[in-house]
């Protein structure tokens, strides 16, 4: 009775999920970031201290 319902009511699910998948994981990339390059960055001043 109600099956042309369905179909939008998938399509905003999917996005929905969409959605929470990149409200997650774009912290998590951004924390590792910052913590790869603040790695990189110690690690050049690292170098800099042994050069001297």
């Amino acid at each position: 009775m109600f099956s042309h319902e369905s179909t939008p009511l998938i399509l905003m699910f999917v996005i929905l999920l969409l959605c929470m998948l990149a409200a997650v994981l774009h912290p998590v990339h951004a924390f590792f970031d910052r913590v790869r390059r603040r790695r990189g960055s110690s690690a050049e001043i690292a170098k800099e201290v042994d050069s001297r």
